[in-house]
């Protein structure tokens, strides 16, 4: 369980956040959305000073990244990052979650919270949800996947197959 609290976001404001980003960026109708390309070349140009740092997996064993929003920094395990250049579905969702948390979170929007017995926190309110919800419809957008099956989502899109059925799940 999640100590932090985001200020709420909806799945529809998600959704629009990342159709913006594709649109942005000339890939509105695109399936297969190019993510390290995206924080290699795109994300300079939103954020003069962002930075990615790749960190060697024998350093970062435990963590596949990080992201410190108000530094406009992403942190990557150099095997994620690695994977991610070739293709790899979990590897590619893990670069977007992180890319969720630079554009969804700052020291404003979270808060370390301690939750009352019994109590739970919302899934719009969870940072790690809020970013996973936007890494998913990064990568394969609600409004592109309509009709297509699990397997048609995974591969087109670049994802796994968990991801896919939970994106199709949300349709």
């Amino acid at each position: 369980m999640s100590n932090y609290k985001a200020a709420p976001i909806s799945r529809d404001n998600i959704r629009w956040l990342a159709k913006m980003i594709r649109r942005k960026t000339g890939y509105e109708h695109t399936l297969y959305f190019p993510i390290v390309e995206f924080v290699e070349l795109y994300l300079p140009q939103i954020m003069p000073d962002f930075e990615l740092e790749i960190i060697p997996y024998e350093k970062m064993k435990k963590t596949c990244g990080e992201t410190k929003p108000s530094e406009h920094k992403i942190i990557l395990n150099e095997a994620i990052y690695n994977k991610a250049i070739d293709g790899d579905g979990f590897a590619r969702l893990t670069v977007a979650h992180e890319v969720g948390h630079l554009f969804l979170h700052d020291s404003d929007s979270i808060t370390l919270c301690k939750l009352k017995p019994g109590e739970k926190l919302k899934a719009f309110e969870d940072p790690e949800w809020q970013a996973d919800a936007f890494g998913g419809e990064l990568l394969a957008s609600s409004y592109l996947i309509g009709v297509m099956s699990v397997d048609e989502i995974s591969e087109q899109c670049g994802v796994t197959p968990r991801a896919a059925k939970v994106q199709k799940s949300k349709l």
